[in-house]
Parts: structure tokens; C-alpha cells; sequence
């Protein structure tokens, strides 16, 4: 395409105003680890939270129930995971965070029947390891009575 020839749709596919504030606030947002991990742990936990009283109607909230919500919760909760998971680890502590994470959502059943985040976390995790120069390993933990290890 040259520099005079306009794309497909015309000039629509430009960025309007509401778009570049919208970039603006994601480029602005402080995206310090533990920023990020705090923000994972506060939605996944309000996700909990409001699966526990599913049934809950929220009128305020468009009249969505507790279940809805929680999912909406969960796709908050993913977003964090994930941009704290796309950026290369710095240091042991910041792998820490991503490690906490993915053993967190890796034994939420729930989470594995809606999404891959616990594998994207896990495979950053392991790429950030490597570069520190850390070896990770798995070890058998119990899930619970008489459940046998998922790792």
C-alpha cells in the first residue's frame, strides 16, 4: 500500500480520540509486579467471593447475577496474570509472583475448564527461571485426602 492510497473502510481504521485515550491510560498504567500481582489477587478473589453467592442478583450491576460477575472477575483476574506473565522476569522475587500464580489457578479446576492461563504462566515462568539462571522443579503436593498429586 502506498502512502496515498487509503486502507479498506477508508479513513475509519484511523485511531479516533476515545482510542488514543484508551492507549493513553494502558501506556500510563503503572505495571510494577506486585502492582500487577496485587491486582490478580484481589479480582481472582472477588471472583470466589461472588461464585460462593452465585444466585445473588446484582440490580445495580444490570440485574447480572453472582455467577456473571464472577466470571467477569475471572477475565480481570486473567488479564492481570497475563501481563505480569508477558514481561520478562527481572529477579527472583518477580518470579516468585508468577510462580504464586500459576500454583494458585493450576489446581482451580474451575479456571482449567475456562482457560490456558495456568500454561501461559507456567511456560513464562519457566523462560524467566531459565534466564536467571534458577532451576525449577515439581514436586508432589496432595490436593487433598486420598486425591493424589496433580504435580
Amino acid at each position: 500500500m502506498t502512502s496515498t492510497t487509503m486502507p479498506p473502510g477508508g479513513d475509519n481504521a484511523r485511531p479516533d480520540h476515545a482510542d488514543l485515550r484508551r492507549y493513553q491510560k494502558v501506556y500510563q498504567l503503572d505495571t510494577r509486579p506486585d502492582e500487577l500481582h496485587q491486582a490478580w489477587q484481589e479480582a481472582y478473589a472477588h471472583a470466589l467471593l461472588l461464585e460462593a453467592d452465585g444466585d445473588r442478583v446484582h440490580a445495580h450491576c444490570g440485574g447480572l447475577n453472582g455467577r456473571q460477575l464472577a466470571e467477569g472477575a475471572r477475565l480481570l483476574a486473567r488479564h492481570f496474570a497475563l501481563r505480569l506473565a508477558e514481561a520478562p522476569a527481572r529477579s527472583e522475587e518477580e518470579l516468585n509472583l508468577k510462580i504464586a500464580i500459576y500454583e494458585t489457578v493450576s489446581f482451580d479446576h474451575d479456571e482449567d475448564r475456562r482457560s490456558h492461563i495456568a500454561i501461559m504462566v507456567e511456560m513464562a515462568m519457566h523462560y524467566d527461571a531459565l534466564a536467571l539462571g534458577i532451576m525449577l522443579s515439581k514436586r508432589p503436593v496432595a490436593n487433598g485426602p486420598g486425591s493424589g498429586s496433580k504435580h
